[in-house]
């Protein structure tokens, strides 16, 4: 359960380390290992999003609870007399 609240709160991180491994990544791996290391953040970022995007979804209110408020504009009072 720890994993998953470590990916949760990974949001601006994963991202960081995709292109910093686009970057630089192929001045410090192998090739074919910085494929694999890219590869895996990318599969680790789509994971967080998909999980992100569920508890969102499934905190949100759906079907009947939802309450449509219509806005109306007032017209304002005036504060000062004039004349």
């Amino acid at each position: 359960m720890r994993s998953l609240a470590f990916l949760g709160r990974s949001g601006c991180f994963l991202p960081l380390l995709i292109i910093l491994n686009l970057f630089f990544g192929w001045l410090i791996f192998k090739p074919l290992v910085w494929l694999a290391v890219g590869s895996v953040l990318v599969l680790l970022f789509l994971l967080n999003s998909v999980i992100v995007t569920r508890k969102i979804l499934s905190g949100s209110p759906g079907g009947s609870h939802i309450i449509d408020v219509e806005g109306q504009v007032l017209e304002e009072k005036k504060r000062f007399k004039t004349g």
